[in-house]
């Protein structure tokens, strides 16, 4: 059984298909899963650098086509479309109630936090996304959870999610890429795993 990660509001379990392997470099791998996590959107999408300082993250996938796909409540499809990275880390994932979950992020031992990673406007072929938390670098997390910055890149476990804010209002911007979008059980976000 594999996890959506916690999207900044919830954390909802699902079966997935995401998988993390290990390449030339010390880089990792995973699979993007579709919206809900029943079956991969992009083989290998997510990719994932563990450094002494910090990790750097990358999910490249096709741009979602507008209106094919579930959108969080309040969001509509639009040309060209908003999406966002957000990075969920379990600094010590030994103290998961295992798998990492929702009822891990409130326990001080597991140190959970949230990072607005990236953000992009895209109206077609292929989505990236990439960015870096460093150490120490502040974090964010759900009204009633302590934020915890990461402290362990070597060990943490890592989950990725792009969520959508549908079609580009520039009215919003440029907040508009570092508010989170989704309701807890929305399935509404495109998730690799990295444990």
């Amino acid at each position: 059984m594999k996890r959506l990660p916690f999207a900044l509001f919830a954390i909802v379990a699902l079966l997935g298909t995401t998988t993390t392997s290990a390449s030339a470099g010390g880089a990792e791998t995973a699979d993007v899963a579709h919206q809900g996590g029943n079956s991969v959107y992009a083989p290998d999408g997510a990719r994932l650098v563990r450094q002494t300082n910090g990790i750097s993250i990358a999910v490249s996938m096709p741009t979602p086509e507008p209106g094919d796909y579930t959108y969080p409540e309040g969001a509509t499809a639009g040309h060209p479309e908003v999406f966002t990275l957000w990075v969920f880390v379990f600094n010590h994932p030994e103290n998961c109630t295992d798998p990492c979950d929702s009822d891990d992020t409130t326990n001080p031992d597991v140190e959970f936090g949230v990072y607005n990673a990236a953000g992009h406007a895209s109206g077609g072929g292929n989505l990236t996304l990439a960015g870096r938390v460093g150490v120490g670098d502040e974090a964010r997390a759900p009204q009633g959870i302590t934020p915890h910055p990461l402290s362990n890149p070597a060990g943490a476990e890592v989950h990725l999610a792009v969520t959508s804010h549908g079609g580009l209002d520039p009215a919003t911007l440029p907040g508009e890429f570092r508010n989170p979008t989704g309701s807890p059980l929305c399935g509404c976000w495109w998730v690799a795993i990295f444990d």
